[in-house]
């Protein structure tokens, strides 16, 4: 028997009378009392201050070799938002799937510090499909996307083949009670049809 399951049945009873449920989830997260059911993506980088420089270093070369400039402005920008050059920053990044709330948590930490996070509730309407997503030039890739029910959408796995996140989006599907809606011909055209 799960040891917190009498705990998360009571934060379930009061989930609807909390006025934020998303700092619950991440006050009890933080206190280790909850646990995530399914563990979509999760980073936990250490950047030294060696590495800051290298990185900061490539945006300069970035935005002195490309005209557009983003690739190289974007890098800068994510190493001054990491703070101080010269101290080391641990970087977390999760998405993952609270069950006793129905919902998927994303959140990022700096320095055990929370810098954003986000509570997208799900609902008996939520699916999981084939979607794509503009990779650039025109140029279209597929990908896993969860429908919430509530008409949001997210591309939650990553930009990998679909072969590749087929077992982890059906784990997911599994754990949390959300539909794969995936046709006969969708899994031929994908190769995911002799996939168990």
């Amino acid at each position: 028997m799960d040891e917190f399951a009498e705990f998360e049945q009571e934060i379930l009873r009061d989930c609807g009378n909390s006025k934020d449920p998303l700092n619950d989830c991440l006050y009890l997260l933080e206190k280790g009392e909850l646990n995530a059911d399914y563990t979509i993506s999760m980073e936990d980088t250490i950047y030294t201050p060696a590495k800051k420089c290298g990185l900061l270093a490539l945006g300069v070369i970035l935005i002195a070799i490309i005209l557009t400039m983003f690739p190289g402005a974007q890098l800068i920008r994510f190493i001054i938002k990491l703070g101080p050059l010269w101290s080391t920053t641990r970087h977390i990044r999760s998405t993952c799937y609270v069950g006793f709330c129905h919902s998927i948590l994303e959140y990022e930490y700096k320095n055990e510090q929370l810098v954003e996070a986000k509570l997208t509730k799900l609902n008996n309407r939520s699916y999981v499909f084939i979607g794509s997503v503009d990779i650039g030039e025109s140029s279209f890739a597929s990908v896993f996307t969860l429908a919430t029910g509530n008409n949001e959408y997210k591309d939650l796995w990553p930009l990998q083949s679909l072969k590749y996140n087929y077992k982890d989006v059906k784990d997911f599907c599994e754990i949390s009670g959300v539909k794969l809606r995936i046709s006969a011909e969708e899994r031929k055209r994908h190769k995911l049809e002799d996939i168990s």
